[in-house]
C-alpha cells in the first residue's frame, strides 16, 4: 500500500539516496530482524542434529571471509564496518540464512533456504537501491550495480531449461564479473570476452537465425575493439565504460536468443 505522499506525487522514493553510514543502520536494522526470528540459528549455532554452517566458530569462519578484523558479533562492532565489509557481509547472511521452522521437514530443505533468501534479497534491496548510484543483491547471492530497467530484467532472467551447467556458469560469471560493486574496467572487458567466447562453438547455428553480415558482426566486435585480443591494430580509442555496458547487453542477448532459437530448432 502506497501512503499519501508516494499516493499524491509528493514524495519520489526512487529518488531518494542515502549515506553510507545511514545505509549501514538500516544493514543492522535489517541483520538484526532476521536473527530476532531466528534465521541464523542453524549458521551460528546449528539446529538439532544439524552442526552449525559457520564451522568452526561464526568468529573463525568471517575471519577467514572478512579479513583481519572483528565483525562477530555483529551488533558490537557494525558501528566500524566500512562498504567493503559491509557489502561482504551481506553476501555471506545471504548465502546462510535458512528459516528452521520450515526445514525440519527434510523435503522442503532447499525451499526453507530459497523462502528465507527471497525475504532477505527483498527488505535489504530497499535500502541497497538508495546507496549512491543504487546496488542489488541479486538471485544469486551478489551485490551487482544497479542495471537500467532493461538490462535489469535481462540480467535476472533464466536461461533455457536445456542450457548446460557449464554455459549457465560461464554465464552467471559474467554477470558478476560485469556489474559487482567494484568491477573496473578490465574486469568488464573480461566479462564481456566470456559471452563472446559461449557463441563461438554456435558460430553455425548464427549463420541460420542471423543474416552472414549479423553473423560477422558479432565477432568483428570482439575480435577488432581490444576485447578478445591485445595488438597494435586493435581499435582502443572509445569510451569504453560507455561501450562496454552497450556490449555486455548486446552479448548476453544474443546468448539468451542463440540458446532459445536453438531449443526451438530441435522442437
Amino acid at each position: 500500500m502506497d501512503f499519501y505522499g508516494v499516493r499524491n506525487g509528493k514524495i519520489n522514493l526512487s529518488d531518494l539516496k542515502i549515506s553510507f553510514k545511514k545505509f549501514r543502520e538500516f544493514f543492522f536494522d535489517t541483520y538484526l530482524y532476521f536473527e530476532e526470528k531466528k534465521y541464523f540459528k542453524l549458521a551460528f549455532n546449528g539446529h538439532h542434529s544439524r552442526p552449525k554452517l559457520m564451522a568452526p566458530s561464526p568468529e573463525a569462519f568471517l575471519f577467514k571471509h572478512v579479513g583481519n578484523q572483528d565483525v562477530f558479533p555483529i551488533e558490537q562492532y557494525y558501528h566500524r564496518f566500512d562498504k567493503t565489509t559491509v557489502f561482504t557481509l551481506i553476501e555471506i547472511l545471504h548465502q546462510y540464512i535458512w528459516n528452521i521452522e520450515d526445514f525440519d521437514v527434510f523435503d522442503i530443505f532447499d525451499d526453507a533456504q530459497n523462502t528465507a533468501q527471497a525475504e532477505f534479497r527483498n527488505e535489504i534491496n530497499k535500502y541497497l537501491i538508495h546507496l549512491e548510484d543504487g546496488y542489488l543483491l541479486s538471485e544469486k547471492g551478489y551485490i551487482i550495480d544497479l542495471p537500467d530497467d532493461g538490462l535489469g530484467n535481462l540480467i535476472t532472467r533464466n536461461l533455457p531449461e536445456h542450457t548446460s551447467d557449464t554455459v549457465t556458469e560461464q554465464v552467471e560469471t559474467a554477470i558478476k564479473m560485469f556489474f559487482k560493486y567494484d568491477s573496473n574496467i578490465e574486469e568488464k572487458r573480461k566479462a564481456i570476452a566470456i559471452l563472446a567466447d559461449i557463441l563461438e562453438p554456435y558460430r553455425k547455428d548464427l549463420k541460420e537465425y542471423t543474416t552472414k553480415k549479423h553473423d560477422k558482426i558479432i565477432f568483428d566486435i570482439v575480435n577488432n575493439y581490444g576485447i578478445r585480443h591485445n595488438d597494435i591494430e586493435q581499435v582502443d580509442d572509445y569510451d569504453k565504460p560507455v561501450w562496454y555496458e552497450w556490449m555486455f547487453h548486446y552479448y548476453l542477448s544474443t546468448v539468451h536468443a542463440v540458446l532459445r532459437l536453438k531449443k526451438e530448432h530441435y522442437k
